[in-house]
């Protein structure tokens, strides 16, 4: 009996020590202490049209709000005006490029490299959820799924016979019954609206928006299709603050409002008319490339503070990590916003890319496959720009076309300084942009993961000509 008891005490000590050795490295949930973090991304949202940004019409009290609270970026710019690509840069911290996606269709390229923010976040102990709201999004098209636990694509609404899209009011009770019964522990948890993307639909509810007594910014419309336009994308707005503000009070009403960091921001802006252009995607002015952002962390982060340097959506992953506490496991092509939070002057500016891509004429039969003009590691992008400072300059390589703005003093675009081919000094801004673009163009060949059925909706959703 003695040599049995002995035995079990060995068999005892052994385990434990076993259990502490395997343990050591690991965080568990009880460990851990970083903050919650929850994203909103608010798709096709132009920065000029939030109240808080300067707009004519009070069309965004939650997110002035919002603002009032935490810091806001004055000057924050997409990578790239597609769905897809834009949100795939924001999780990765890299450029289009880089990451593959190029077009919407292209899913984030098989690379180890490319670790998204969320598996980095989930290796840490947080709890991953994502709600999307329309079918650019959609797990196959992206893989941006990766390190989530829930990537709710439930899209309930039909346009064109197709299920591609939902609503706020559709999404916003799935994310407010999630965060009841997952605020005990922390948590990344990203949310999607899509309600500004066209087709706009008026809000009837949401129609009379008072005037802004500190507005000094609105769109002279050309004609009264655009007047229509305009007062159906504002009610929009207005409509997705409204369901922006319910998370935010459920934030509130859950206690974790101190602990939880909330940012706000956008895959990319919108054109409702001006130079008789309509979306997104294809043009690099400042309505279409230019969006929010607002981040909110009490105590953490200044209240009320305004950043006027130029920053951009690469920046939000070693954002997120660094106030989580997390040494990035490789090294990002955007930089942590923190030290705008940390320091009361400013920053030196930073030159800030974005491009697009000619898309594929999805239309052209399947045995002609051969001549599809794909983006490819080959091609350069159908425009490329930067802005440094207050200049900015757009090329088109195709037609070697240079446009070059001043934006402190022509804001809307309409007297470049340059427009035509480069010449004197502005040729050296080309062969730089043309150089970085070379240097950063990595992901020579991605496969599309598009279907039939894909490709009509997203025809549908006007995101192919």
């Amino acid at each position: 009996m003695a040599r049995v008891a002995a035995k079990s005490a060995h068999v005892w000590v052994l385990t434990v020590l076993l259990a502490g050795l395997f343990s050591v490295g690991r965080t568990s949930a009880e460990e851990l202490r970083g903050p919650n973090f929850l994203l909103i991304t608010i798709d096709t949202l132009r920065a000029d049209h939030l109240s808080s940004y300067g707009y004519h019409l009070l069309t965004t009290p939650n997110l002035d709000q919002l603002a009032r609270q935490g810091t806001r970026f004055e000057r924050a710019y997409t990578t790239i005006p597609l769905t897809g690509p834009a949100h795939t840069s924001l999780f990765t911290g890299r450029y289009p490029q880089e990451t593959g996606a190029r077009v919407n269709g292209q899913p984030l390229a098989s690379d180890a490299r490319l670790l998204t923010l969320p598996t980095i976040l989930k290796k840490n102990g947080y709890q991953t959820a994502a709600f999307v709201s329309a079918w650019p999004l959609t797990k196959r098209l992206t893989r941006l799924h990766r390190g989530f636990e829930i990537y709710d694509q439930d899209l309930v609404r039909k346009f064109q016979m197709f299920n591609s899209y939902r609503r706020a009011e559709d999404v916003t009770p799935k994310v407010l019954s999630w965060i009841r019964h997952s605020s005990k522990r922390p948590f990344f948890l990203w949310v999607h609206f899509f309600d500004p993307h066209g087709p706009y639909e008026f809000k009837k509810e949401y129609a009379d928006l008072r005037s802004n007594p500190e507005g000094h910014i609105s769109t002279e419309p050309v004609d009264e299709e655009m007047v229509k336009r305009l007062r159906n994308y504002d009610t929009e707005v207005a409509y997705t603050d409204h369901y922006v503000g319910r998370l935010l009070d459920e934030i509130i009403a859950q206690g974790i409002s101190d602990s939880t960091v909330v940012v706000v921001t956008s895959d990319h802006g919108e054109s409702l008319g001006e130079r008789n252009f309509v979306g997104h995607g294809r043009q690099l002015y400042e309505n279409i490339i230019r969006i929010p952002l607002i981040v909110r962390f009490p105590e953490k982060i200044p209240a009320g503070k305004v950043v006027e340097e130029n920053v951009s959506l690469l920046d939000l992953a070693p954002t997120f990590l660094d106030l989580a506490g997390i040494e990035p496991p490789l090294p990002y092509q955007g930089k942590s916003l923190r030290t705008f939070f940390d320091d009361s002057t400013q920053n030196n500016a930073r030159t800030t890319y974005f491009m697009t891509f000619p898309g594929k004429p999805w239309k052209m039969p399947k045995w002609l496959s051969w001549m599809w003009h794909m983006p490819s590691g080959k091609k350069l992008p159908l425009k490329m720009g930067q802005i440094t400072k207050d200049e900015k300059i757009i090329w088109t390589p195709k037609s070697k076309w240079l446009e070059v703005y001043n934006l402190v003093q022509d804001g809307q675009e309409m007297s470049p300084i340059l427009a035509g081919r480069p010449s004197g000094p502005y040729q050296p801004h080309v062969n730089q942009l043309l150089s970085w673009f070379k240097s950063t163009n990595r992901h020579r060949k991605n496969r599309m993961a598009t279907t039939r059925r894909d490709i009509e909706i997203l025809e549908t959703l006007g995101y192919i000509d």
